[in-house]
């Protein structure tokens, strides 16, 4: 989005959540709300598209989450971006996360103290690993994911090798 709105007049960011806290970083939040051709449209969906095959997009219908009222945005051009939602419900009362749904690994561990030795990639479950966007408290950019997944190797390593020579 930052890398879009200075070539746009105006770039309509629509979101389902309340604000962008739970999804992205705080060094982006700012740096978007700094753009003065932004406008959020917090708590809202897309619902519907207007225009034809040969004019185009002509508009968006937007949908209010919580009371259900629309409103119409005349536009020409949309950029889909769907997926900062972690999709972790398949991991349900395997390892913990927090309360947006990403995993909580290492030290950061509230609902269950970590043992002595838990890796900083470590999940609730032992053995279990969680890098790149899914981890709680990451920084959701693909060099600190590539990086969480070089580091991640020494741990695997580290924890195979503590296993190997536990009795």
């Amino acid at each position: 989005m930052a890398f879009l709105a200075p070539r746009v007049k105006k770039l309509h960011l629509v979101i389902r959540r309340p604000d962008l806290t739970a999804t992205m970083s705080r060094y982006l939040i700012h740096r978007i709300a700094s753009l003065p051709n932004v406008v959020l449209h917090a708590t809202s969906e897309v619902s519907a598209l207007e225009g034809d095959e040969v004019a185009g997009l002509d508009a968006v219908v937007l949908r209010h989450r919580k009371n259900g009222q629309d409103s119409r945005l005349a536009l020409r051009h949309l950029f889909l971006f769907i997926g900062a939602d972690p999709n972790t419900s398949w991991m349900d009362g395997c390892v913990e996360t927090d309360s947006h749904g990403f995993i909580v690994t290492g030290a950061g561990m509230a609902a269950i103290p970590p043992p002595a030795g838990r890796l900083p990639l470590e999940t609730s479950m032992s053995g279990v690993f969680a890098i790149g966007d899914v981890r709680a408290g990451s920084t959701k950019r693909i060099a600190a994911a590539v990086g969480e997944g070089a580091a991640v190797i020494a741990q695997i390593h580290a924890a195979l090798a503590a296993r190997s020579s536990a009795p």
